[in-house]
């Protein structure tokens, strides 16, 4: 089992491609699906683990703002390199190297983790 390389709390966030979306967090960011919804066969929303939902945008709706995700990655470097090397994936000007913006629209802030702090509060039981 690899280990999980980032945590992220909880946001929903809507997304134009859906599996462009799920590909990207779940193989770059090693985030697992821990739920879904469809409706008349298509997907609609994604949980992963960590607390990110994302909701598919329906025909003719327009992206909501959302200002963007902090994640806490397990090897900055690597992590960083990874993602980077996504097709659309970029440094936003002007901003320090952990600020990317992914080609849906998503703006990500990337974290070093603090040792066993993904482990720590992925071990907390939600009641």
């Amino acid at each position: 089992m690899s280990k999980r390389k980032s945590y992220l709390e909880h946001a929903a966030v809507t997304v134009e491609d859906m599996k462009q979306s799920v590909d990207f967090f779940t193989n770059a960011l090693g985030m697992k699906i821990t739920r879904t919804k469809e409706e008349n066969g298509k997907l609609k929303q994604v949980w992963l683990d960590g607390g990110l939902q994302l909701v598919a945008l329906e025909k003719g709706e327009k992206p909501k703002a959302a200002h963007h995700l902090g994640i806490v990655v397990n090897d900055y470097d690597a992590v960083l390199k990874e993602l980077l090397s996504y097709e659309g994936v970029t440094h936003i000007d002007g901003k320090p190297d952990k600020w990317l913006k992914l080609p849906n629209g998503i703006t990500l802030e990337l974290f070093q983790e603090r040792p066993d702090a993904i482990d720590k509060v992925s071990a907390v039981e939600l009641k």
